[in-house]
């Protein structure tokens, strides 16, 4: 099977003749080797090869040549194979989509494979000369691995993601991402992990031995004090999956949902879970900054979460026919094109569970009735959002989407625009943050009564629209099935043949 899916992959073949062609790869390979064989000379007379220097230097590049260089590429190719309509010609050959997921995560960046591969002698050697050790070129090398393979899959995620022809953004966003997650190393021993352990950092310096700022405490998992490339496993992994997963769905058809409602569901809860297992247990945890941080992050995901598992119209009457034929009374609520009101209810659920597992945890947080009121407020904007997401798709064939960002703009982005003017101008600074309450960018953080009554009330009132307008659609089907039977009945009768 992996024999299959990797060294017999036509679409991995390809990429490897076409990116490594003797002379180029020939040539690749013997610059590589002479700058390093000169860098190691010159450390070897300089007497430095005893200090993790030259390591740090030989890692660094086959970070950046995996990491911005490679998932750039992978991004590029992905991206230009779903331009060009070549995507499509993958998705009907008899090559599986595991297989074709496989293909371009590893030979769109082929060439930084390589070049991480000759280098790989030169990082060894360095760290065996220094006090790194073996131990620590292991511990560091698997985690680089897995960063690898977790950008890739971001790449080719991104890539399946972007319209056709407006894929040009999505280098420039990934390397902004993949930067970023690399400046939040120090985070970790604050007691926020992501996105620090979702980075090849705190591995690289657990394996150097680096010194620790001045009042930093070492990350734990869950209280548990795991050594620090093992946690970065814990985080790296499950998310890697979920990716290669969703782009495995897409290859398999371009009008497939990212994710299952289930297993949307089961991405959260993993988001949820490895956050509070970097917090839990950890002597500065602090319940004003951990629940609404949390509840933001919980927001954030679910909202993209929903957008990736919420049908179209067509696709929920797709659906809603197939079940009207089995006899069905409705569609089931975790089929990939059914409604996700379900799946909504369980993400919003969550959000107020995170905050009771803490006070069940960490019961001298004290978590009183504001930080209950920032997760609640939190739950009713997943909850909204995603009745809102569903409900415009179906009201609206061609511009759910468009009626979704207008709402967003009125009720997200407005308020803080009059609340900022209130404020400024006016000097109205209570009023204006009662008004910036409204959106949840201000208002989950603010855990204000008027930011948890609106996002309760629109919870309530987009789930009565969404019930209406799924009862219209199932309607009309029904109608259009008796108006059919009746027409082919009067055809049978002016048939005198039938």
């Amino acid at each position: 099977m992996l024999k299959q899916m990797l060294f017999d992959n036509p679409l991995l073949v390809r990429h490897v003749r076409s990116n490594l062609r003797p002379p180029r790869a020939g040539y690749l390979t013997a610059v590589v080797v002479l700058l390093g064989s000169l860098l190691m000379f010159a450390g070897y007379k300089a007497n430095g090869l005893d200090s993790p220097g030259f390591f740090c230097f030989f890692f660094g590049v086959q970070a950046l040549a995996l990491h911005l260089a490679g998932t750039s590429q992978v991004a590029s190719s992905i991206s230009a194979a779903n331009d060009s309509g070549i995507l499509d010609f993958h998705r009907i050959a008899p090559l599986s989509p595991t297989a074709t997921t496989l293909g371009f995560m590893f030979g769109g960046a082929v060439r930084e494979y390589l070049v991480a591969l000759v280098l790989l002698p030169f990082t060894l050697v360095c760290a065996l000369l220094s006090d790194v050790g073996i131990f620590g070129f292991l511990t560091s090398t698997i985690v680089l691995i897995s960063t690898t393979l977790l950008f890739h899959s971001l790449a080719i995620t991104a890539g399946l993601v972007a319209r056709k022809g407006k894929t040009r953004n999505v280098n420039s966003t990934l390397g902004v991402l993949v930067v970023g997650a690399g400046a939040c190393t120090g985070l970790t021993t604050a007691g926020i992990p992501i996105p620090g352990m979702l980075t090849v950092g705190p591995a690289f310096m657990e394996a150097v031995n680096a010194v620790a700022p001045r009042g930093a405490v070492p990350a734990t998992f869950f209280g548990i004090q795991f050594p620090i490339f093992l946690q970065s496993l814990f985080y790296q992994l499950p998310l890697m999956l979920f990716l290669i997963v969703a782009a495995t769905r897409r290859m398999r058809s371009a009008t497939a949902m990212f994710f299952s409602k289930s297993t949307a569901v089961a991405f959260l809860i993993t988001i949820a879970t490895l956050s509070l297992g970097g917090v839990i247990g950890h002597p500065k945890l602090a319940v004003e900054w951990l629940v609404p941080i949390l509840a933001y992050l919980e927001f954030i995901i679910a909202a993209l979460m929903i957008l990736s598992i919420t049908p179209t119209q067509g696709q929920y009457q797709g659906g809603a026919r197939r079940a009207k034929r089995i006899g069905m009374g409705r569609p089931p609520l975790w089929q990939d094109d059914s409604s996700n009101r379900a799946a909504v209810f369980v993400m919003a659920t969550l959000a107020l569970a995170t905050v009771q597992i803490i006070q069940t945890l960490v019961p001298a947080l004290n978590i009183d009735a504001h930080f209950w009121r920032v997760a609640g407020t939190a739950a009713g904007v997943i909850a909204y959002f995603g009745f809102a997401t569903q409900y415009f798709s179906l009201k609206h064939q061609n511009h759910g989407m468009l009626a979704l960002m207008m709402f967003l703009f009125l009720f997200w982005l407005l308020p803080i625009f009059i609340a900022i003017l209130l404020g400024a101008i006016m000097q109205l600074e209570d009023f204006a943050s009662q008004v910036a309450s409204i959106s949840p960018l201000y208002g989950i953080g603010s855990g204000s009564w008027v930011a948890f009554i609106f996002a309760a009330s629109m919870a309530a009132i987009f789930f009565g629209l969404l019930i209406k307008q799924e009862r219209l659609v199932w309607e009309a089907l029904v109608f259009r099935e008796i108006a059919k039977e009746d027409e082919l009945a009067d055809g049978a009768r002016d048939n005198p043949f039938m």
